[in-house]
């Protein structure tokens, strides 16, 4: 069965199927619609530039349509029209700083409107850990009789936004002589976990009472 339209209407050939897409105007029928669209397998052919199947890492890549190329029947090249590219009217295309999968199409017809459509798949993924770098030492000394005020752990991740992710598990009791022991962690939004990182903390010279 053929699809048929006339020139008022674009095709947008989702993964779906086949949806049409009225530009204005009111609605019209079978005998106003007068171009037949996929009539002849083959006729026309969109090929893919690079894979099909693409992988950006979030925040670290930066997403770049290879786009694609289409002849007809006779080999003579056809315009590509892309949907969702970033360099379109129909999408802002793959964002390379938030996960997940993303779609941009790729469709070509010619003057008999036989048609050819290709889908390509971008997947954002975030497979690094934030970065956890102490502020200060690792190891210090506290002198007994006032709060201790930890100077904590500076996060970071490419992907996500891990400023208040920030873990602490463990205190510091300033008035009372002892060593502790602190543990910073921090987790970003894919799951991605660095190791832990410690700091040792010595309370001293508390005064002693006989």
């Amino acid at each position: 069965m053929n699809a048929r339209f006339n020139m008022t209407w674009k095709v947008l050939l989702g993964t779906l199927g086949l949806s049409l897409i009225g530009c204005g105007g009111a609605a019209e029928g079978e005998g106003a619609l007068t171009r037949s669209v996929g009539a002849l397998e083959g006729a026309v052919t969109v090929t893919l530039n690079g894979a099909a199947e693409m992988t950006l890492e979030c925040g670290v890549d930066t997403w770049v349509d290879p786009g694609a190329t289409a002849t007809d029947g006779d080999g003579a090249p056809l315009e590509v029209q892309t949907y969702n590219g970033g360099n379109d009217e129909y999408g802002p295309g793959p964002s390379s700083v938030a996960e997940g999968i993303y779609y941009v199409q790729y469709a070509a017809h010619d003057a008999e409107w036989n048609w050819d459509t290709k889908l390509r798949s971008v997947a954002v993924l975030d497979t690094r850990a934030p970065t956890l770098v102490l502020n200060g030492d690792a190891e210090v000394t506290h002198t007994c009789g006032s709060a201790y005020e930890d100077p904590r752990a500076t996060v970071a991740d490419e992907c996500y936004d891990v400023s208040s992710q920030l873990i602490i598990t463990g205190e510091v009791n300033g008035w009372i002589e002892g060593t502790y022991t602190l543990v910073y962690e921090v987790v970003d939004g894919a799951g991605n976990a660095p190791a832990a990182v410690t700091r040792t903390v010595h309370v001293v010279d508390c005064p002693t009472y006989e």
